[in-house]
């Protein structure tokens, strides 16, 4: 029996997990019938080698994030998550660097300074996380884990966008290129501040709010 306090962290985890296999289904059935930018189809070393090295270290990311946040997990198998832990640090980097390369080529040029932000913010995060837990401060290896997974997932939620369509979400917006920019930026600006307000934001106000009441 699920206990009623974690009944929203399962329908979250069920949320993410779904969204992350719908883009993964999605995305692969597209890339089969020859929907891959025109612009990633250069030669192997200009475009391919970055598509295919951003596909692969995202994957890492993606499928391992959500056993690495479980705690219980966690906790029973803490040599496998070490191991994960080290594949996903990997091939995390090795996405956003492929991503800002990517990004560089992008056929969207506006949402160009979107997503090279978020690869900078990516290769940091997860640059931050190997650095913190080889110095043993695991609360901020953990937190930088969150930051890191929120930046792969932004690429799920901004490829779910375009699947869904730009028009149909952002009806109220005149073009194609400003529902796509609004897009690129809310995909990751939002997630961010959601955990931010929950990792620190949160806990902040409430060590005040008991300090004020004592």
């Amino acid at each position: 029996m699920i206990a009623k306090q974690k009944l929203p962290w399962l329908l979250f985890w069920l949320i993410i997990i779904g969204l992350s296999l719908y883009f993964y289904v999605m995305t692969f059935y597209s890339y089969s019938i020859g929907e891959i930018p025109a612009n990633f189809k250069y030669s192997f070393w200009e475009s391919k080698i970055w598509f295919i090295g951003h596909i692969a270290g995202a994957s890492a990311s993606l499928l391992l994030g959500p056993m690495q946040f479980w705690k219980g997990f966690r906790n029973k198998y803490l040599s496998y998550h070490r191991l994960a832990g080290k594949i996903f640090i990997i091939g995390s980097l090795i996405a956003a660097v492929c991503a800002f390369r990517l990004n560089l080529m992008y056929e969207c040029k506006p949402c160009r300074y979107s997503l090279g932000i978020l690869s900078v913010i990516w290769l940091f995060t997860t640059a931050a996380a190997w650095w913190a837990v080889k110095n043993k401060n695991i609360k901020t290896h953990r937190q930088m884990m969150v930051r890191s997974y929120t930046a792969a997932l932004a690429f799920v939620f901004i490829r779910v966008f375009s699947l869904l369509g730009y028009q149909n979400v952002f009806p109220f917006l005149d073009s194609t290129l400003e529902q796509r920019t609004t897009a690129e930026w809310l995909c990751w600006v939002l997630p961010f501040i959601a955990i931010e307000f929950y990792m620190t934001w949160w806990p902040s106000l409430a060590i005040k709010i008991s300090i004020l009441k004592k």
